[in-house]
């Protein structure tokens, strides 16, 4: 499989914004991670959460730093307005909340500014899979009281968990020298969040034996971190198709696909593992677990690739 290559420039971003506006957004995002209602050790997550922004800021030079600005600014006017409307369209046709209108669309202008046009369609793609398979059997998930919160629609919470690690990588990409790594943890998180969801959905919808990955004992369907055949094939299915379509879009090299599928299907077992263990017991909930999927995927794509 072809490698990444990429040599970075080598004058560093002034240390100004290092020591100054880079701990302050650190710390930001570190206090949003620390309301989170969860049991996890605030002590793992908050420093994890600003230990990641302020390697993420690492990363930027002087040369890709004012590169971003001019591109930033000249996609800026489309990302606003193409996520504006169809945040209103999702708003409207109640497959989103509020918040998660609001919360979609600044997180697709970012991806669309960061990863351009096609990482934003990417996005689209994906948020119209998880959208459909919401609503795949939904008469049954309701019957078995397993069916998604609010009739399917998604939520803040939503958005930044399936597409979170994606942004951060969509930031990279525009404002560091590492453009085509970044992209392929993009991709990857994308994918990864997309046939996870499908995944589920068409387990909880169609799956006739449901286990736990940990144990493979058999389980009733919806269980956290409960695998299914049926529910397995069709996100690998839809893992095929988004990595493929990430290749078409021109976002990774067709040879990265391989690592894109392996990262997502590395993410999903995680994320069962991981459900099966913690979310009874409240030290994780499903966003947080969503996040984690995507996280590993995308770290996974790039080890490979």
């Amino acid at each position: 499989m072809a490698r990444l290559v990429v040599r970075p420039a080598i004058t560093p971003i002034p240390p100004l914004v290092f020591t100054i506006v880079a701990p302050v957004v650190a710390a930001a995002i570190a206090a949003l991670v620390e309301t989170i209602p969860v049991r996890l050790d605030d002590n793992i997550s908050v420093p994890v959460a600003a230990g990641s922004v302020l390697w993420l800021a690492s990363m930027m030079t002087m040369a890709s730093a004012t590169a971003a600005g001019g591109a930033i600014n000249a996609a800026l006017p489309w990302a606003i307005g193409v996520n504006a409307i169809t945040g209103w369209i999702g708003y409207r046709a109640r497959t989103v909340s509020r918040s998660g209108a609001i919360v979609g669309a600044l997180v697709g202008a970012i991806i669309y500014a960061g990863g351009g046009a096609g990482a934003w369609l990417l996005l689209f793609l994906v948020f119209i899979a998880a959208s459909a398979s919401s609503r795949l059997g939904l008469a049954r998930k309701e019957q078995l009281g397993i069916a998604e919160e609010r009739g399917g629609r998604r939520g803040a919470g939503n958005a930044i968990a399936n597409c979170g690690v994606a942004a951060a990588a969509a930031i990279v990409a525009v404002t560091t020298p590492y453009g085509p790594a970044a992209l392929v943890a993009l991709v990857a998180a994308l994918t990864a969040g997309g046939s996870d969801t499908v995944a589920s959905e068409v387990g909880k919808a169609w799956g006739r034996s449901t286990f736990l990955v940990t144990t493979l004992s058999r389980v009733k369907p919806g269980t956290p971190g409960a695998m299914s055949l049926e529910g397995t094939t069709a996100g690998l299915v839809a893992a095929f198709g988004l990595a493929a379509t990430g290749a078409l879009l021109g976002l990774i090299p067709q040879s990265a696909t391989i690592a894109v599928i392996a990262g997502a299907t590395a993410g999903a077992l995680v994320e069962s593992a991981l459900g099966a263990t913690l979310e009874g017991p409240g030290i994780l909930n499903n966003d947080m677990l969503n996040f984690i999927n995507t996280a590993v995927a995308a770290a996974v794509a790039l080890a490979i690739a």
